[in-house]
């Protein structure tokens, strides 16, 4: 490097070579010390991330290197801010470092550390502010809307779903590619200790009292309906779209143990659109937080449509802004989908459901307006699913026609 040419150059002109080169070298090893230190603190402080933001940490980049087979020399001082400010750049991602506590992870002293700020994960806005939110977003043919979806489309992406893909499990699964990530998915209890008798397409989802106040799971299967049984009523109430029915379930063995399950059925809800209007779907979630019993002790709801992610996910998010808007919190559609989009993919499905929440939403605030007020968005399809012919048979019963 340029510093010990300097030294050696210096000793030959001022005849003092033996103590200036001493110096410099003294000066370049503590540099040295100094850059090694802070990689080590920087891996150390990375590693932390991977666990937070649920990715495998046995695995570590290609391209990080190990602390202790790093020379200062072979490295810029600069190098690590110009990459991040060309990351910054390209990508809108701010990458910080940050230290979890002690012990959190012990597996690989190796990790990226990596932040979303915040307004990239939330974006709430004043209930007061919310029309001309929604009226600046439905500008240009609803094209900020287009944009900030578009934000979501990955959001939770490449997550491991180990579970979903084992062989004994695969046939399981309604759609290809709607598969339960491992860390929030719903785990039955193992029956004689069969391979795969633990796994049900569904995922815990985050509501406005609890993290696992709701299931998201896909409408039963023939080969799945005695899982999906043992799920409900491992969660007392169960609901889809608008009749209201109740099941009293006696059990064989002790006929004092009976359990009573909620089904509310909205029929009016296309596969991949959005319903006519809003009302009916405000109805239900406010009938529905009626009927759920107030106790500390709850367990999740079950929400399912065909795949488990459209529809259900536009109703879990509904409810928990109406819930915002009862208290006077601000209403941040963005940051419930992608909080949603981390512990489910793909829940709310396409942009027109994002825009019906946000409208549903509105709706409920001005609430007393008439109902010509509100204009029904176009029913497109924007969220692909990719059918699995594995469970395919004569028994089916077409759910997915029914919108079950």
């Amino acid at each position: 490097m340029a510093m010990e040419g300097e030294g050696r150059k210096g000793g030959r002109d001022e005849g003092g070579r033996g103590c200036i080169n001493a110096a410099v070298c003294s000066t370049t090893k503590e540099k040295e010390s100094q850059w090694v230190a802070l990689k080590m603190m920087m891996a150390e402080r990375a590693a932390d991330c991977l666990a937070k933001l649920g990715l495998d940490s046995q695995q570590p980049p290609a391209q990080t290197v190990a602390a202790t087979s790093v020379s200062a020399n072979s490295l810029e001082p600069n190098f690590h801010h110009r990459r991040c400010r060309s990351l910054r750049e390209r990508t809108g991602v701010d990458h910080r470092l940050e230290r979890l506590p002690s012990g959190s992870m012990h597996r690989t002293p190796l990790h990226t550390v990596m932040h979303t700020s915040n307004s990239n994960i939330s974006r709430p806005v004043r209930i007061e502010d919310f029309a001309e939110h929604v009226a600046q977003m439905s500008r240009d043919s609803e094209f900020h809307f287009s944009e900030e979806y578009e934000l979501l489309k990955n959001v939770g992406c490449g997550q491991s779903n180990s579970a979903a893909e084992a062989p004994v499990n695969r046939t399981k699964n309604r759609f290809t590619n709607i598969l339960p990530y491992d860390h929030s998915r719903v785990k039955l209890v193992e029956v004689d200790e069969e391979d795969g008798s633990d796994y049900i397409n569904a995922n815990f989802m985050p509501g406005f009292s609890s993290r696992r106040e709701f299931i998201a799971a896909q409408g039963p299967l023939p080969s799945t309906r005695d899982a999906f049984w043992q799920v409900t009523l491992l969660c007392e109430t169960h609901y889809d779209e608008f009749t209201v029915r109740e099941l009293r379930l006696t059990s064989l063995k002790d006929p004092q143990a009976v359990r009573t399950i909620r089904h509310f059925h909205y029929q009016a809800w296309p596969d991949f659109g959005v319903p006519e209007h809003p009302d009916g779907i405000l109805r239900l979630a406010r009938l529905f937080r009626a009927k759920l019993p107030h106790s500390p002790q709850n367990k999740p709801t079950i929400v399912h449509c065909s795949a488990g992610v459209g529809r259900s996910g536009t109703f879990i998010a509904i409810d928990r802004l109406l819930q915002y808007i009862q208290l006077s919190r601000p209403v941040d559609v963005f940051g419930i989908v992608n909080e949603m989009r981390m512990e489910r993919c793909h829940m709310v499905q396409n942009e027109q459901q994002y825009i019906f929440i946000h409208h549903a939403i509105l709706y409920a605030i001005q609430q007393g307006g008439s109902s010509a007020d509100w204009q029904p968005t176009t029913n497109t399809l924007n969220g692909e699913i990719h059918h699995n012919p594995g469970f395919q048979n004569d028994e089916d019963e077409g759910i997915v026609e029914s919108g079950f």
